[in-house]
């Protein structure tokens, strides 16, 4: 049946074609708008034409009489900057022959003063700035081919060949026309990482970000010859691993040589390195200049010897600014550059008296004195600009009507034309032939009859929220890749395009899930996310989730109206919390028996599994509402036909009958609690095949290492009992204590042995920075916060037990403490009973031992203290004070010496 659907469209599709090339004198080319050539062409009715009116942006000139739908054309500002001049006189000449598929019409398409209207306005809109110019990077196509190939691209806009032309249009597909002939290597990557900006409609997604973007505009840019600025500064490259941008005079470069336009596609490698570039600035006119960089991670930018702009430092995508006052001359440009980790992107601006705001690298020289320009190679994109043209041209932009759709600058008049309403079938823009004065569309007759049918309904914008969604599908062309409801989904003709890391799993891994019940699947501030941010949430499938913006922020309440919220039984525990994560985490790990082995599927927390590599396990609880989960989890097939994902609980019943009493709904709550940990929660077992854990069976182990949580001296202990704790040797104090599986040894017995590990197991609970002990002069007396080296500590090493149990040994003052942390079984989890000696010749009054830090602490029964969600027990010769400090409590003992000694015993239950 759906191929038999797919059949009767494209017949649609060819049947349309032939009868616009027999019986019509319009156009060759028609406005692209997909949602309607796949959902409407071969039936075209007022629901069609309410996307034309739409995606046209008919609503600019014809007032509906209430707010309506519309795509907002294309930002102006500084499109000098982004178009040579050549392309936009030949584009506003004939905009559908220059850009086939485009929605914008031809203003003068029977106009006898066309040409020189248009020469004017090309000055008026060249006046914004110049375009930069620079030669496509050989090493960056081939990945930029093949991230047009996998991210998404082909689906709306078709194939392109291996020199980055157009190859495939399909029925559905936006052209893209000539990019060569339109823009420039550096304009098409910075509309590319930012399309909103530009086009703030939305319909241009933003899939590609920092170097992905300089990738795909190499791929898309190739062949293009750059003009005499091509190769315009030099530069210098270093690698390190830098926190802060260095002072290049102490450096030796790993290399040296020429660029273009601050282009970081010099670099060797993704992380550690830095650059600078070196040029010079030809200043016509003396005055003050504003520079800009915007810098992931840290820049600077100096003019001859002085330091401009600062933007210096380890951050995301940043923004500085700074004024200098310019001679008019030659000035010394040096752009510095630092990458540390993760992406990294270079943009830097400037602006002065004459001069908008626009990109600094095409005005850079490679020498003080510029090179002649070779006979015959003057560059046409910057020919001198006729000031008596721009003003024509200026005025033209508003009295012909670009300022109804186009915002520029301060434009703001705005020619008048009838309402919707009155509007005729057969007349204005839905005339058979061109007119003065008339925007021409060249519409094709089905758009013609759709609008039309539209003239004839009564508009409303109250519409239901399944249509709500339906339209908005169609007008950005989500249907592309998603189906709902039995609609869209990705087209037959299409579907070889859209493919996997694991093509062998199928269509599940290569295909975008359908949208079905979306709106009770998906938490509303996920959405949010990912229509602020894009995602790729699903790392095995190439294709990614675009960044839309606010155009569809409606949906999230839309899903949530048509998709009413699933329903789930209630679960609540006896036991701790912390109890419950720790059998959740053991269900989703690998091991011998108790498990569900989700890590052979799942990533978790950025560790990738060795399987299929899907979602990642700890960000499920941020995208996906409870009850869906559990519902999903119960009977995976329901929520995603064909799923590779098995049902652990068939018919509802568990496998595991001896977790939780072998409860369905108890085991999935159990792994929702571990997992709302997010990343912050530990690691399943299993999840390195490489792992080294240490497991402690007849004695203690001892391991001392970087530890994360208890500092480069750390000292972890782990017993049989699985309680275990990791002392930090600088500080002298008990730093964290966990239960469960000890640690993994992999990261520091392996390669360098370089970082932190944290602990293994569950259940981590971090101790009171600071140290332990300390005289108070008065009670109130804040705790100290210097070092404990500072506060003269000393730290004396451990003794061991035959079992490898320690206690470890440090001094204060003249006191000498022992501290003996040891684990012990108990009926729930294991503890920790910690014995802690003072000896002294000299004992020292107002001594206290700070026990506990934590918001709230009570006092209960028999010495025991209630902290939180965990419980301790003092057992000292003092009576221990809970005091006010800032905004938490303190739990502090005083320390009373009997025969220059003193003891206390802390208990620690969790």
């Amino acid at each position: 049946m759906q191929n038999l659907s797919r059949a009767l469209l494209l017949f649609a599709f060819t049947a349309s074609a032939s009868a616009l090339a027999a019986g019509e004198k319009a156009t060759k080319h028609v406005p692209a708008v997909p949602g309607f050539a796949r959902f409407h062409q071969a039936k075209p009715d007022a629901d069609g034409g309410r996307l034309l009116f739409s995606s046209l942006n008919c609503a600019a000139c014809h007032a509906t009489g209430t707010a309506a739908t519309t795509k907002p054309a294309p930002v102006l500002d500084g499109v000098g900057m982004r178009v040579k001049r050549s392309y936009l006189k030949q584009f506003l000449n004939d905009p559908h022959a220059t850009k086939p598929g485009t929605t914008m019409p031809n203003l003068f398409a029977d106009d006898p003063d066309k040409q020189a209207k248009i020469d004017a306005l090309v000055q008026y809109l060249a006046s914004t700035g110049s375009p930069p110019q620079a030669k496509p990077i050989g090493k960056s196509i081939a990945a930029g081919q093949d991230l047009y190939a996998k991210v998404g691209c082909v689906a709306c806009h078709g194939t392109r060949d291996s020199k980055g032309d157009e190859a495939k249009l399909f029925p559905t597909s936006v052209p893209l026309g000539n990019l060569k002939a339109k823009y420039t290597l550096a304009s098409l990557k910075t509309f590319l990482e930012n399309p909103h900006v530009v086009r703030p409609s939305g319909h241009m997604p933003a899939i590609v970000v920092g170097k992905e973007a300089v990738d795909v505009a190499n791929y898309l840019m190739q062949g293009t010859v750059a003009g005499f600025s091509g190769a315009n500064m030099k530069y210098s490259y270093y690698e390190g691993d830098y926190q802060k941008l260095p002072d290049f005079d102490k450096l030796k470069p790993v290399k040296t040589g020429i660029t273009s336009d601050f282009d970081l596609g010099v670099a060797r490698r993704n992380n550690d390195w830095a650059i600078k570039f070196e040029g010079y600035l030809k200043v016509e006119n003396a005055g003050n200049y504003t520079f800009h960089t915007n810098s992931d991670d840290g820049s600077k930018l100096w003019i001859g010897d002085k330091l401009v702009v600062n933007n210096d430092g380890i951050h995301p995508p940043q923004a500085k600014s700074s004024k200098i006052k310019l001679a008019k001359g030659t000035h010394k440009v040096i752009v510095g550059f630092f990458q540390g980790g993760g992406g990294f992107e270079l943009t830097v601006d400037f602006e002065g008296p004459g001069l908008g705001r626009q990109l600094l690298g095409p005005h850079i020289m490679l020498t003080e004195k510029p090179e002649p320009v070779a006979k015959g190679n003057k560059d046409p994109e910057n020919s001198p600009l006729e000031p008596a043209m721009i003003a024509k041209g200026k005025e033209l932009f508003a009295s012909v009507g670009c300022a109804n759709c186009h915002a520029m600058g301060k434009e703001t008049k705005r020619l008048e034309a009838q309402a919707l309403a009155k509007l005729k079938a057969d007349a204005g823009c839905l005339q058979a032939t061109p007119k003065k004065g008339v925007p021409w569309f060249g519409l094709s007759p089905a758009q013609k009859s759709a609008l039309a049918a539209l003239i004839k309904t009564p508009w409303t914008d109250k519409l239901a929220p399944k249509d709500s969604i339906a339209f908005t599908m169609k007008a950005f062309n989500c249907y592309a890749c998603h189906e709902r409801g039995e609609v869209g989904g990705v087209e037959e003709a299409l579907n070889p395009h859209f493919t996997a890391t694991f093509k062998e799993w199928g269509d599940e891994v290569r295909i975008p899930p359908s949208l079905n019940g979306v709106g009770a699947k998906m938490k509303p501030g996920y959405l949010k996310k990912i229509f602020e941010e894009g995602s790729h949430d699903r790392p095995y499938m190439n294709t990614r989730m675009p960044k839309f913006g606010a155009n569809v922020m409606h949906l999230i309440n839309d899903f949530a109206k048509a998709d009413p919220d699933l329903t789930a039984p209630k679960v609540t525990f006896t036991d701790p919390a912390t109890k419950i994560k720790s059998i959740g985490r053991s269900m989703v790990g690998r091991q011998k028996q108790g498990t569900f082995l989700c890590v052979n599927c799942h990533n978790f927390g950025g560790v990738k599994t060795e399987g299929v590599q899907g979602i990642d396990m700890a960000i499920m609880t941020d995208r996906l509402k409870h009850d869906w989960f559990v519902n999903y989890l119960i009977e995976p097939s329901k929520f995603r036909p064909g799923t590779r994902m098995p049902s652990s609980f068939p018919d509802g019943v568990s496998q595991l009958k001896g977790v939780l009493g072998g409860k369905a709904d108890a085991q999935i709550e159990a792994i929702w609690m571990y997992l709302s940990d997010g990343k912050g929660a530990i690691l399943p077992a299993g999840m390195n095949k490489q792992s080294i854990p240490l497991i402690p069976t007849t004695e203690a182990i001892i391991y001392r290492n970087f530890i994360q949580g208890a500092g480069p001296r750390a000292i972890g202990v782990g017993f049989p009992e699985r309680a275990h704790v990791a002392f930090d040797a600088n500080e002298m104090r008990l730093a964290m204590i966990w239960q469960g599986l000890f640690i993994d040894a992999r990261r520091h017995w392996t390669d360098r042995g370089v970082g932190f590990e944290p602990p293994m197991g569950d259940n981590i609970m971090h101790l009171p920075t600071g140290v332990s002990f300390y005289v108070l002069s008065q009670p109130d007396e804040p705790w100290p916060t210097k070092s404990a080296k500072d506060l003269s500590y000393k730290f004396l090493g451990y003794n061991v037990t035959d079992d490898q149990r320690p206690t470890f040994r440090y001094k204060f003052h003249d006191i000498t403490i022992e501290d003996t942390p040891n684990a012990v079984e108990t009926k729930l989890n294991p503890a920790i009973r910690r014995t802690i000696t003072l000896k002294t010749e000299n004992p020292i009054d107002k001594l206290y031992y700070r026990a506990a830090v934590a918001d709230k602490i009570e006092a209960e029964k028999n010495g025991w203290y209630r902290i939180g969600d965990w419980r301790m027990r003092i057992e000292s010769d003092a009576q221990p004070i809970i005091r006010q400090a800032g905004n938490k409590k303190e739990l502090l003992v005083p320390i009373r010496f009997k025969d220059n000694s003193a003891k206390l015993v802390q208990e620690y239950v969790w």
